[in-house]
């Protein structure tokens, strides 16, 4: 159901055999994996932020989503006390680069606006 209570349509989360067995998204845990599942999915049936935003260039594109605790939490992958550990999880994506934060919503109590990147594919382990 949408935020209307329309039945929405079905949709899948393709991710490419090549990032299955990069370094990036073999070395993030388990459930940053299924978090990176679930913001997949909202790639297709979802609304994007390049309709809220038609007058603004940084916000066009189908790579962009929204996502923030209040979505995450209709998947049920964290417990109602863990927000903490699904920001964590959301920088590791950053950070292994699979996703690019555009826009936080967090202070402001909004969706956090975020873009599928391609970084990945060069990410190499931190030294140290």
């Amino acid at each position: 159901m949408d935020d209307c209570g329309r039945m929405r349509a079905d949709t899948s989360a393709n991710i490419y055999e090549s990032m299955l067995t990069s370094d990036a998204f073999a070395l993030l845990t388990t459930k940053q994996q299924i978090l990176y599942v679930f913001c997949k999915a909202q790639y297709y049936g979802k609304r994007k932020p390049e309709k809220d935003f038609p007058e603004v260039e940084q916000m066009q594109g189908a790579e962009l989503f929204y996502l923030n605790w209040a979505a995450v939490q209709q998947y049920r992958l964290y417990k109602p006390s863990m927000d903490k550990n699904f920001y964590q999880d959301m920088k590791a994506l950053c950070d292994h680069g699979l996703i690019e934060k555009v826009a936080s919503g967090k202070g402001r109590r909004q969706k956090s606006i975020y873009r599928f990147s391609d970084r990945w594919k060069t990410w190499q382990l931190p030294e140290g």
